[in-house]
């Protein structure tokens, strides 16, 4: 596909920064000029997800690098971006807002740098001018290697306001402004305890979006914007799903009760063999017609609990399916219509199906919050297979069980304990977690597709050991591979130089681009590829060499030896000329902009121990060829 290509992530400096509206307008503005959009969602959201089918028509995938791991990202990307002509990724919370302070994982930098996305900040800037230069540096110095392409000021006051904004922006040499969207009361969205008001519910006519187009049109410098999110394109994934034999019809409640799913659970859903229908607990009085199974996502029954108690029938008729043997999967909201009772906080209650013997008692304050990593006490449900699983929990509620019931799955604490939760009655399962299956499992290794290329980059100073690590592994690991060495490859010059900085500045020939070219090629024909490289050396090089490698599983590796013993290897090299102060400067910032996924030192450790410890910790699609 020749088209060209546009892709960039939407962040924030914050939370309630105006990330969604400026993502619903920019997706509806470029739908409008017949462009097709594919929006995404960092983080385990699923609300934002139901507005970004709206603006775009088409569904909103999740991508997350704690729950589907960095791989899970680049397959999910370039399983729904590669068809698209732009894709819209709307960050999560404030841009480097993470699972822990110490680490990206989960933030919207981890999911930028996964996949070489420019961003785009939104910058509140309501009573501000000249300061927005202060913000906009500081996130933009935070992580070099994160590449903060233009900013978004949201709230302008008028367009005075924005002149200034942009010359502030360009006086001290930072990321141009892209628009200047000024404030206005009718682009605000609903928002209750979890959240947006889900889309499903608050159901916003299709003339808010085309008003809403309309209106940032005049505010978005358009060329500017095409200009800088020009990216290669991800090549679609080759590797085909197997198809499962027919599991027959999944009911899957879908209405304004209950409207929390992740897309890539359902269609992984659809292909383990189950055919799905959609029912709506508030409307309809019976299950569908032949249902084997029943999912009840997350929602708010809490807010529709009086209508939920009115339907009787259904309520009974999910009863029925449960003492017939029938197999129910809940989640958080689902898990409170499955008990006895719902008790609300103005003292009513309300009776739901009695399926579970306990009572859901809503709160006033939240609960719990946050990601979750689980080991199942049962077998997963819908004929899925994992024991260990992630998800994400979020709610206000609590539940009291009547009598005991064995738990669904162990729940790891942030001090390393693990707590019983859930239910597990036979048939029925239900819990409070997100469970996020839509990726295969890291419990669950799955050979690789016939011809599947991957990456395994080295990236460390100069002496660290990355040579004879590639070498070694090249050797230990029983299927072929191909080790691509940086210096190598500057030996095909013709002034032979001995570092790449050297090499680019001095004779002007493309060393890194070409080099990034067949390594990205030699993946993509099916090769396993190990790159022996200083690509830590530019946060630009990283960037090239991870856009091209888009949906290419990748294990992005920190090479390290500490400083004394890498400076006795520098002096002592006979391959060519030693560089001491060469090695010293790179042993202290080569790992300054690289997002690598582990690290190996070589300090101590003997080439053979240092590759076996690195196979060891491989993601399952580069362990399953080892010996």
């Amino acid at each position: 596909m020749n088209k060209p290509f546009h892709a960039f992530c939407i962040a924030s400096t914050q939370s309630g920064g105006g990330k969604t509206t400026v993502s619903l307008a920019l997706m509806a503005a470029l739908s409008a000029r017949g462009l097709r959009v594919q929006a995404f969602k960092c983080g385990p959201d699923y609300i934002d997800p139901s507005f970004h089918r709206q603006a775009t028509g088409l569904p909103s995938f999740n991508l997350d690098t704690w729950m589907m791991g960095k791989n899970g990202v680049r397959s999910q990307w370039a399983r729904h971006a590669s068809c698209a002509d732009i894709a819209i990724c709307e960050g999560v919370m404030g841009l480097f807002d993470a699972r822990t302070p110490e680490s990206l994982e989960g933030s919207t930098a981890d999911c930028a740098l996964t996949l070489g996305l420019p961003v785009l900040l939104v910058v509140q800037a309501r009573g501000m001018a000249g300061s927005i230069a202060a913000v906009v540096r500081g996130f933009s110095q935070h992580h070099p290697g994160l590449n903060i392409a233009g900013v978004i000021a949201n709230g302008v006051g008028s367009a005075t306001h924005a002149d200034l904004l942009r010359r502030a922006l360009a006086h001290h040499g930072l990321p141009p402004l892209v628009a200047a969207l000024p404030r206005n009361a009718e682009w605000t969205l609903p928002e209750r305890q979890l959240g947006l008001v889900p889309a499903e519910e608050e159901a916003r006519q299709q003339s808010w979006f085309r008003r809403l187009a309309e209106a940032v049109e005049k505010h978005v410098n358009w060329e500017l914007l095409m200009d800088i999110t020009a990216i290669p394109r991800p090549a679609p994934l080759k590797a085909s799903i197997p198809s499962a034999p027919a599991r027959g019809r999944l009911a899957v409640a879908r209405d304004n009760a209950f409207c929390f799913y992740y897309e890539d659970n359902l269609e992984r859903l659809r292909h383990a063999g189950w055919e799905i229908t959609c029912f709506s607990p508030l409307e309809d009085t019976a299950l569908p017609e032949g249902t084997r199974a029943l999912y009840l996502g997350g929602g708010y029954p809490e807010t529709f609990a009086s209508r939920l108690e009115s339907n009787e029938a259904m309520r009974n008729a999910i009863l029925e399916f449960a003492k017939n043997g029938g197999e129910i999967f809940a989640e958080c909201g689902g898990y409170m219509y499955l008990c006895k009772e719902l008790a609300l906080p103005d003292g009513t209650s309300r009776n739901m199906c009695g399926v579970i013997d306990g009572t859901a008692r809503m709160g006033e304050k939240l609960r719990s919050l946050g990601y979750r990593e689980t080991v199942m006490e049962t077998e997963a449900p819908f004929g899925l297979r994992f024991t260990r699983i992630r998800g994400h929990e979020f709610h206000w509620s609590s539940i009291k069980l009547n009598r005991p019931y064995p738990p669904l799955y162990m729940v790891g604490g942030k001090d390393g304990s693990l707590s019983a939760e859930g239910v597990a009655d036979g048939n029925v399962k239900a819990g409070y977690i997100h469970l996020y299956w839509g990726h295969e499992n890291h419990d669950q290794p799955q050979t690789p597709q016939p011809r599947q290329g991957r990456v395994i980059l080295l990236n460390g100073a100069s002496s660290a050991g990355k040579s004879t690590l590639a070498r070694t592994l090249h050797r230990l690991m029983e299927e072929d591979s191909m080790i691509f060495s940086m210096d190598d490859y500057l030996a095909m010059s013709r002034g032979r130089h001995e570092n790449a900085l050297d090499a680019v500045r001095e004779t002007g020939l493309p060393f890194i681009e070409s080099f990034h070219a067949a390594i990205a090629e030699a993946a993509r024909k099916g090769a396993l590829v190990i790159v022996d490289h200083v690509i830590g050396e530019s946060a630009r090089w990283i960037r090239d060499l991870l856009n091209r490698l888009s949906g290419i599983p990748c294990a992005l590796i920190k090479v390290d030896c500490r400083e004394d013993i890498l400076l006795e290897r520098e002096r002592n090299r006979t391959d060519r000329t030693p560089d001491p102060a060469h090695a010293e400067r790179q042993h202290g910032s080569i790992h300054q902009h690289f997002p690598h996924d582990f690290s190996i030192d070589t300090t101590e450790a003997t080439p053979r121990e240092c590759a076996l410890e690195l196979m060891g910790q491989l993601p399952p699609e580069f362990r399953a060829t080892q010996e």
